[in-house]
């Protein structure tokens, strides 16, 4: 121990791997930053006199990568200049491109705890997990480091990070106490030499690694096989931790579909999985850029990614004049075909883009919802069950039925009359029914402007908003749609009891879920049909739902699987086969002008000729 009784080990080895004949590691050496046995127990003797540090489960991640060498050249959390540097130009001090910061967050009392030149214990939960030397503590700021990285500053860690009140960064070299103690360390997950010496064995040389996070589409399984027949063997960086939700699919259910896939139809010999964090698998250029790194340190040569122009062909070359050998290999998007019968890209296909067949991930999300089967170009049928199955354990577990009782609604001081009183408007809801394409929400957001422009309170609610939001945990069956409406009329209720006209865009195709609606809000409530066939409405097909409707890839679809009861009466018809956008919400105007719901005093919207249109009535513009 020196005279300040710090640190009597070196934090940081570094490791040459000439011999192996694979790719350098980024900066040409590996670090090994781990407490040796010899060194074990003085450590833990002298813990309990450090400052203790606590540390999330994401940055402990970070830190066992770190001390493996997966991130090497880096042999500890990033100080401010490093930090800095990378936010602003993607570049650690020496120059060497880098893509996302590795940093360690505490509280402000922490902060205070500590001083630059000490070591502190760093501590996940009540388990010794490391230690650091203190190089320097600075502020952190969630916001802009989110505008920095073009990242949101809700994801789950950082949310985290505020959650318990995290102010400042902490830099400084690690050394790994608890080897594969916690994490992902436990899955499976090998060391950076362990397996480059498993790949010096098996007598591979070049080696691919896929920027893809859960690959069991057929169009992951193309691509996969098409880089394995050009390699000896795939390795597979599979996320193992908790990832921020961006997908409604559980991530148990993911990598369950993934490993079907890896198991039942790909040469398991040529095949090595190893679990990695998962923030590096997000489709950014930085992100791509560190999991490219991180590959290069594990022996790969070959790194597999889409190609989305400049951006990241212009970074990766950057950061191969700074030492980055392994070889990026821009994939194109793959599609299924119909003409061609299979999976193909723009190379190899010679039909236009109506001929291919694509779905997103929140369409496939919504399917399972529905417990409707994947069509057999998205996934194989194993890997569809085996998908289906999870999402329907998915919503059992999360079914929750309220009884309702002992609750006893809060008289309001201030009436609804009062807050119309002041709005200068009668509050009411309109609510949009009609066919997809056939122009509700472009009504709605266009009547909303000029009824805002004119000095009135008012909202458009969307289904497709709610959908995301409220009412992401429905489906499409009989009774999800249902209750689907049955919360956007209780939404639209409270919106109208705070003296608002709301414009409610919703297909709500069948007349009992209308009647439902009509009954929640009472007189407030206007039924107006957005009239278009359903050979208009699929000429226009914004969405291209139609197509797929058509396809078979959206089952129970409104107009081609599934009924369309028109209103018998509505309160206004709109014809948008017969009028502009700009006409229809003319003609609503009027409507809310000669009913009463827009009073003179916060300016008449009624133009020259207006139809008088009494309640209950009906408009047909044509």
């Amino acid at each position: 121990m020196d005279r300040q009784g710090m640190h009597t080990f070196t934090y940081a080895k570094l490791i040459r791997t000439d011999d192996d004949g694979l790719m350098a590691p980024y900066g040409g050496e590996l670090v090994q930053s781990f407490v040796a046995a010899h060194d074990r127990p003085a450590v833990l003797e002298r813990l309990p006199s450090l400052p203790a540090l606590q540390i999330s489960a994401t940055e402990l991640l970070d830190l066992e990568m770190i001390a493996s060498g997966a991130l090497s050249p880096l042999t500890g959390f990033m100080t401010r200049a490093a930090y800095e540097g990378v936010l602003a130009n993607a570049r650690l001090p020496d120059g060497r491109p880098w893509g996302l910061p590795v940093t360690l967050a505490v509280t402000r009392a922490a902060a205070l705890s500590i001083r630059s030149g000490q070591e502190a214990a760093l501590f996940h939960g009540a388990h010794p997990v490391g230690v650091m030397l203190v190089e320097e503590m600075f502020p952190w700021d969630a916001e802009a480091e989110a505008r920095a990285l073009g990242a949101s500053s809700n994801d789950a860690p950082t949310v985290a990070r505020r959650e318990r009140q995290a102010e400042y960064l902490v830099g400084g070299a690690v050394s790994l106490l608890a080897v594969r103690g916690a994490g992902f360390m436990q899955h499976r997950h090998l060391w950076p030499l362990e397996l480059r010496g498993q790949i010096m064995q098996r007598g591979w040389r070049q080696v691919a690694v896929p920027h893809i996070k859960h690959p069991w589409r057929r169009t992951h399984e193309y691509l996969l096989k098409c880089a394995l027949e050009s390699s000896d063997a795939l390795l597979l960086h599979t996320p193992a931790n908790k990832e921020a939700a961006t997908s409604a699919i559980p991530l148990e259910t993911l990598q369950t579909a993934s490993r079907l896939l890896i198991e039942n139809y790909f040469p398991v010999d040529r095949i090595s999985e190893n679990p990695m964090a998962s923030e590096f698998f997000a489709p950014r250029p930085r992100a791509a850029l560190m999991h490219a790194i991180l590959s290069q340190n594990y022996g790969a040569s070959r790194f597999l990614l889409r190609d989305d122009g400049g951006a990241t062909r212009e970074l990766f070359a950057e950061a191969a004049r700074h030492g980055l050998v392994i070889r990026p290999v821009y994939m194109p998007a793959a599609f299924h075909c119909e003409p061609c019968g299979g999976i193909a890209t723009h190379k190899s296909c010679p039909h236009g883009a109506q001929q291919h067949l694509e779905v997103t991930d929140e369409e496939i999300a919504e399917q399972l919802l529905q417990g409707e089967g994947l069509a057999p170009f998205v996934a194989r049928p194993d890997i569809a069950r085996a998908l289906a199955r999870g999402m329907a354990e998915r919503l059992d577990g999360a079914t929750v039925k309220s009884t309702g009782r002992h609750i006893y609604p809060h008289a309001a001081e201030v009436s609804s009359e009062l807050r119309q009183s002041l709005a200068g408007h009668k509050a009411c809801a309109l609510w949009m029914t009609g066919l997809s394409g056939s122009g509700k929400s472009t009504i709605a957001h266009r009547l909303e402007r000029d009824l805002l422009l004119g000095g009135h309170r008012v909202f458009v609610l969307d289904g497709d908003t709610l959908r995301h939001g409220l009412n992401h945990d429905l489906g499409f069956s009989e009774a999800d749609r249902r209750e689907n409406l049955r919360r956007a009329a209780e939404v639209v209720k409270v919106m109208v009891e705070a003296g608002l006209i709301v414009i409610a865009s919703f297909i709500s195709p069948f007349r009992a879920e209308r009647q439902m609606v009509r009954e929640i809000l009472g007189a407030t409530f206007r039924e107006v049909y957005v009239d278009a066939s359903l050979a208009a409405c699929e000429e226009r097909d914004p969405k291209g739902l139609y197509k797929r409707a058509r396809a078979g890839q959206i089952p129970q679809f409104t107009g081609i699987s599934s009924p369309y009861e028109p209103p018998e009466s509505p309160d206004v018809r709109l014809d948008t086969t017969a009028y502009s956008v700009d006409e229809c919400a003319r003609q609503m105007r009027d409507y809310l002008a000669n009913g009463g719901v827009l009073r003179s005093a916060r300016g008449d919207h009624r133009v020259a000729g207006a139809v008088s249109v009494p309640a209950r009535s009906s408009i047909r513009i044509q």
